[in-house]
């Protein structure tokens, strides 16, 4: 393990899930903290500043909701996204956790795959928000420091081409050209970095787009669906709900976001 592991914060009063999860994630990178209730999470979330928490809903004492509004509540952890574990598929369950704060929802039982694709494009935004953030800081000093290992500029400048052209991404080939790569070892850095392949990668990066655009504006879903490459809102609409189990609308209705005019 590297210092510069991401860290992540596992908040679940039960064992056996928390064994599960472990078990996933002993090949990654990760320096992982566990909590075994509400009041310990957000202690060890203060103490730790983990870049990723999972935090599961029924808990005695303090339910991961609660510990959400808390955790958001408090400037020095706000920004961590939360993800929550959870065993219902109720509706209402998934819109009150995202009211409350949080990115997004792992079902139980838990699926490996859908597990380390949720933890990664969760932990890959975070450390593309602070590497951009980093940059800012370092131009404003005029002492530019792009990361040192050229594999994490590679995967940088291509999520950033990606990021750039959601709306009519390059081909493969294309990208990999542009980035100063080949197709094949870009593709093999993209299932290294976020153990997945580049248009998935594209595809999740869409639906995080979209979600921060509904959280952040009042652009109509259309709207939001052609900027981020969809050809419509029903197909927005249909991968939104397969990703996040609700509709943009509902997800909007949920934080209290309007929709405005055209």
């Amino acid at each position: 393990m590297t210092n510069s592991a991401p860290r992540l914060l596992i908040i679940d009063d039960r064992p056996d899930p928390i064994a599960l999860l472990l078990s996933f994630l002993d090949e990654r990178e990760l320096d992982i903290l566990v909590a075994l209730d509400g009041e310990d999470g957000l202690i060890k979330a203060v103490e730790g500043r983990p870049d990723l928490i999972l935090l599961d809903v029924v808990m005695p004492g303090l339910d991961g909701f609660t510990v959400c509004e808390r955790l958001k509540a408090d400037p020095r952890v706000a920004a961590v996204p939360v993800v929550f574990l959870t065993a219902s598929a109720e509706l209402s369950d998934k819109l009150r956790g995202f009211a409350v704060g949080g990115v997004d929802y792992i079902t139980k039982p838990f699926s490996e795959q859908e597990v380390l694709a949720r933890i990664s494009v969760q932990l890959d935004t975070r450390r593309q928000v602070r590497w951009l953030e980093a940059q800012a800081a370092d131009r404003f000093m005029n002492h530019l420091n792009p990361p040192p290992d050229p594999e994490q500029r590679i995967f940088a400048a291509a999520v950033a081409q990606l990021e750039q052209q959601l709306q009519q991404p390059l081909g493969l080939v294309e990208l990999a050209h542009r980035v100063g790569t080949n197709e094949r070892r870009l593709t093999e850095l993209f299932r290294r970095q976020v153990g997945m392949t580049v248009f998935d990668y594209l595809a999740e990066l869409r639906l995080e787009s979209a979600r921060r655009l509904l959280e952040g504006s009042t652009t109509q879903v259309q709207l939001i669906a052609d900027r981020v490459g969809y050809r419509n809102a029903g197909d927005l609409s249909r991968a939104f709900r397969r990703r996040y189990g609700v509709s943009p609308r509902e997800y909007r209705r949920a934080l209290g976001t309007e929709e405005g005019p055209v």
